[in-house]
C-alpha cells in the first residue's frame, strides 16, 4: 500500500492555512522588539493607523483593556524546595516590559500585508533598554530547581568507586525551522459569539483549551480550532503563540477575519527553540569497569518565557530514562531551570529523552577510553539484558520488551564494526582521519494523553475515521486506514481520515511523543468495536435476523448456515441516517509507555587541514515493534536522523551574551543540513523481544535521540580526543586536533 497523501502534496494539492481562501481578510503584521530586555514607555500609533489602508493598531495596553488574558503554562512542576514556579506573564503584546528580542509589542491590521508593514514602521515606540540576562549561571535567572533520583544512595555510591569519569557538555540550542511558518487565520462571528480559528498545531484540542479561558475568557464550545495540512511540526506546533489569540481578538474587534503568517526571518526570532541545556555528568564505576551510579547536574535554559511544555521538556521528559540503556543502581539528577532573555523553549522532538542520551552516551564512551576499556566491553558489561526486563531505572520508571544486547551485536555485525581498521588505513592514505562511534537510543512512548476516535458509514458505503491526532508528515491517511481496513476486512481505499477541527470530536491527545500510531491505533480498534456492534443491530434488522446469527467478515455480515448477507455498502445504501444509525466513538488513555530502542553507527572523515567532518555512513538497527508501515517506518527513522546529525554537525542558535541578540537569525548563520550532508542511511529491523513483533512502537522521535551521540563519538574517534561537543564545525575540530595526539584505537 502505497502512502496516500504523496500524491497530493507531491502535485502541489496541498492545502496549508496560507492556502485557506478567505478573499474579505485582513492582514496582521506584528511590531517586535528590537531589545532584548526594555521596559516600554509611550507607544504612539496615531500617524500608523491614519495611514492608507489600515484598519488598526493594537498595542499590548489595549489588550489588557480589553480583558484578553496571557498564555498559560500547562506544566506542573514539583520543585525541590516547594516553592511555586516564577513564569513571567506572557501576554500576547507585551505591555509593560519585552524580554527577548522579537517579542511582540504592536500589531498593525491592514487591507494587504504591504500596508500592514509600511505602517508598522510609523510606529514611535520609546524603548528604555535594561541589562539582558544570558548567563545560565546568574543566580537572578533561576527560575527554579528540580531534581529525580537518590541524592543519598548517588553520594554513597561514588564514596566507594575504584573510577570515577567526568564530563561537562553543552546541548546546544535549536531553531526548528519547519517547511511551513506559523500562520493564524482567525474569524468571529457576532451572531453565535463563537470564534474559528485556522492554524497549523499538532493538536486542535489542546490549542482551543489553552486558547479560549486562559486567553479569550470564554468556554471551549465558544472556540472551533481547524487544522489543515500541516508542513512540519516537531513539537515546536504543539506550543500555543501569540499571535493565534491576535487573530481571534482583532476578528472580533474589526468584524472581519484576520490573517497572519510568518516570514522565515520572523520564525527565527518569534518560534520556540529548543534543548540548550549546559551539564557536568559523572560516573561511578567499580574495579572491574561495572558502573554503580549516575550524576548529572544541569543549567536548562528556558528562555524568555515558560511554554506550555517547556519546563515538563528540561525535568520530567528529561528524567524518565535517566540512566539510559545501563544497570546503573543509583543516580541523581538535579536541573536548575532559568530564565533569560531569548526566545522561549519548547519540546522538540524527543522532548528530553535526546538531551539524556546524548549525555550518556558520551560519558559512557568517555569512561570507556579514560580507562583504558574497549567501549563495546564496557558497553556489553553494563547493558540490562533481556532476562532482566521489566527493568525498573533508577527514576523508576520501568522499560520492558528490550534486548539491548541482541541489537549491540546486530549493529556491530551490520555496520562492518570488526572491519572498520582496513578503511581507517584507507583514509590515512588519502590524507584523512576516520572514526567509528554508536550510540544506543532508548525512548518511552505514549505514555500519556487520551485520544478520541469515532468511526462512521457514510451512505456511499466509504468509512470515516475521525481522529484527535494531526498529521504533519506521518501519513496518518495511511497508517490509519490500513489499521481500520485490516480489522474490517475491506480494501484501505474505502476508508477516509479525517483530522484536525476540534468540533468533530470531544477531545484529542493530538500528535506528540511518537504516540500517534500507538495510542492512536488502540483507539481505533476500540471505536471499531463499538461500531461494529452498532453496524450488527442494523444488518439484523435489515436481514430481519437475531443479532447473534449474524457472523461478521470480510465488510459484510452473513447469517450463520446461509448465503444471506449483506455489506457495509448495502447497509450504507439502505440506511438514509445511516452516517448516524451506525457511527462508533471510542476514547483511550494509554498508562503503558512503548520502549523503542536501538543503535546507530556513523563512520566519519575529517580533513585535518580544515577541521571539516564528512559523515560517510550511518548505519540503523532498530526494534519499533510490528512494522505496520515499511516506508512510513523508515521516513521517520531517517527524517529524525537527518534532524540528529544537523544538532551534531551543523545547528547553532547563538545569541550575543551581552545585548541577547540572536546572531544565526537567517539561513546564512544557521546551517540546515543538505542531502549532500548525508549518506544513504543503511536502516534494518531487529525486534528487540520476542512479544515485540505483535505491536507497534513509537519511531517518530528516535532518530532524533541517538543520532547526535553516534555523530560525535564517531568525531572524537576520529581526532583522538574526546574534547569536542557539538556542533563539530570546522573550526572546533580544528582547533581539537591541535590539542590532541592521532588516536590508533582499533575498535573491537
Amino acid at each position: 500500500m502505497k502512502r496516500r497523501e504523496d500524491a497530493r502534496h507531491l502535485r502541489g494539492e496541498g492545502r496549508y492555512t496560507s492556502d485557506l481562501d478567505a478573499p474579505d481578510a485582513l492582514q496582521a503584521c506584528i511590531v517586535r522588539s528590537p531589545h532584548a530586555h526594555a521596559t516600554l514607555g509611550r507607544i504612539v500609533v496615531d500617524e500608523a493607523a491614519g495611514s492608507d489602508g489600515v484598519a488598526a493598531v493594537f498595542t499590548g495596553r489595549d489588550l489588557v483593556s480589553a480583558g484578553i488574558g496571557a498564555l498559560p503554562c500547562r506544566a506542573e512542576i514539583e520543585t525541590s524546595d516547594g516553592a511555586p514556579l516564577h513564569a513571567p506573564e506572557w501576554r500576547l503584546l507585551a505591555a509593560e516590559t519585552v524580554r527577548y528580542a522579537g517579542d511582540g509589542v504592536a500589531m498593525v491590521v491592514a487591507e494587504s500585508i504591504d500596508a500592514a508593514r509600511d505602517a508598522a514602521e510609523k510606529i514611535e515606540i520609546d524603548y528604555r533598554p535594561l541589562p539582558a540576562k544570558m548567563d545560565l549561571d546568574d543566580p537572578a535567572a533561576r527560575c527554579f530547581d528540580w531534581e529525580a533520583g537518590d541524592a543519598a544512595a548517588t553520594r554513597s555510591a561514588f564514596d566507594r568507586a575504584a573510577r570515577v569519569t567526568t564530563l561537562s557538555l553543552t546541548n546546544n540550542r535549536v531553531i526548528v525551522n519547519p517547511l511551513e511558518t506559523r500562520s493564524a487565520l482567525g474569524f468571529y462571528d457576532s451572531g453565535s459569539g463563537r470564534y474559528t480559528l485556522h492554524t497549523p498545531c499538532q493538536g486542535v484540542h489542546l490549542v482551543r483549551s489553552m486558547l479560549a479561558g486562559p486567553v479569550l475568557g470564554v468556554p471551549p464550545e465558544r472556540l472551533r480550532v481547524r487544522t489543515p495540512d500541516v508542513g512540519g511540526g516537531f513539537g515546536m506546533k504543539f506550543a500555543v503563540y501569540p499571535e493565534q489569540g491576535l487573530v481571534l481578538f482583532a476578528a472580533r474587534a474589526l468584524g472581519r477575519p484576520v490573517r497572519w503568517v510568518a516570514e522565515r526571518g520572523e520564525a527565527f526570532l518569534a518560534d520556540a527553540h529548543a534543548r540548550d541545556h549546559r551539564s557536568r555528568a559523572e560516573l561511578a564505576l567499580d574495579a572491574q569497569g561495572r558502573m554503580l551510579a549516575l550524576r548529572i547536574s544541569t543549567r536548562a535554559n528556558l528562555g524568555a518565557y515558560l511554554t506550555g511544555y517547556g519546563p515538563s521538556t528540561a525535568t520530567h521528559g528529561y528524567a524518565k530514562l535517566l540512566g539510559h540503556v545501563y544497570r546503573i543502581p543509583a543516580a541523581h539528577l538535579a536541573v536548575r531551570a532559568v530564565l533569560t532573555h531569548s526566545a522561549p523553549v519548547e519540546a522538540y522532538r524527543g522532548a528530553g529523552t535526546p538531551e539524556m542520551v546524548y549525555l550518556v552516551e558520551r560519558l559512557v564512551e568517555l569512561a570507556a577510553r579514560e580507562n583504558g576499556i574497549d567501549p563495546i566491553a564496557l558497553r556489553r558489561l553494563n547493558l540490562v539484558a533481556a532476562g532482566e526486563m521489566p527493568y525498573t531505572n533508577p527514576n523508576g520508571r520501568t522499560c520492558r520488551d528490550c534486548d539491548f544486547p541482541r541489537l549491540l551485536e546486530h549493529a556491530l555485525r551490520r555496520s562492518g564494526w570488526a572491519s572498520f581498521s582496513a578503511r581507517r588505513e584507507e583514509a590515512r592514505a588519502r590524507g584523512r582521519r576516520r572514526g567509528i562511534g554508536l550510540s544506543f537510543y532508548l525512548h518511552g512512548t505514549a505514555a500519556e494523553g487520551r485520544e478520541h476516535v469515532e468511526i462512521r458509514l457514510l451512505s456511499t458505503g466509504d468509512v470515516e475515521i475521525r481522529c484527535g491526532t494531526q498529521d504533519s508528515g506521518q501519513g496518518h491517511a495511511t497508517s490509519f486506514a490500513r489499521v481500520l481496513a485490516e480489522r474490517l476486512g475491506i480494501e484501505p481505499e474505502r476508508i477516509r481520515v479525517r483530522q484536525g477541527d476540534s468540533d468533530r470530536l470531544p477531545g484529542g491527545a493530538g500528535s506528540g511523543g511518537s504516540s500517534s500510531l500507538v495510542l492512536g491505533r488502540v483507539t481505533i480498534l476500540r471505536a471499531a468495536e463499538v461500531f461494529l456492534d452498532r453496524a450488527r443491530k442494523q444488518a439484523a434488522r435489515h436481514l430481519e435476523a437475531a443479532e447473534a446469527d449474524l457472523e461478521y467478515s470480510a465488510g459484510r455480515f452473513l447469517i450463520s448456515g446461509t448465503d444471506r448477507a449483506v455489506s457495509l455498502l448495502e447497509l450504507a445504501r439502505s440506511l438514509p441516517s445511516s452516517a448516524d444509525g451506525c457511527a462508533g466513538r471510542a476514547s483511550a488513555a494509554r498508562a503503558d509507555a512503548t520502549f523503542p530502542a536501538g543503535v546507530f553507527v556513523a563512520e566519519v572523515e575529517v580533513d585535518p587541514e580544515t577541521g571539516r567532518v564528512a559523515l560517510v555512513s550511518f548505519t540503523t538497527t532498530d526494534d519499533i515493534g510490528k512494522v505496520h508501515d515499511d516506508a512510513i517506518a523508515r521516513g521517520q527513522i531517517h527524517g529524525g536522523a537527518a534532524q540528529g546529525i544537523g544538532q551534531a554537525m551543523l545547528e547553532h542558535g547563538v545569541y550575543e551574551r551581552e545585548g541577547g541578540q540572536l546572531l544565526s537569525g537567517s539561513f546564512l548563520d544557521y546551517a540546515m543540513p543538505r542531502a549532500g550532508d548525508l549518506p544513504s542511511f543503511d536502516t534494518a529491523w531487529c525486534p528487540g523481544h520476542e512479544g515485540t513483533a505483535l505491536e507497534p512502537k513509537g519511531v517518530g522521535e528516535v532518530g532524533a535521540i541517538g543520532a547526535p551521540a553516534a555523530v560525535v563519538n564517531a568525531v572524537a574517534h576520529a581526532i583522538g580526543t574526546q574534547d569536542i561537543d557539538m556542533p563539530v564545525l570546522p573550526e572546533a575540530v580544528w582547533r581539537a586536533m591541535r590539542g590532541a595526539t592521532t588516536s590508533e584505537e582499533k575498535p573491537r
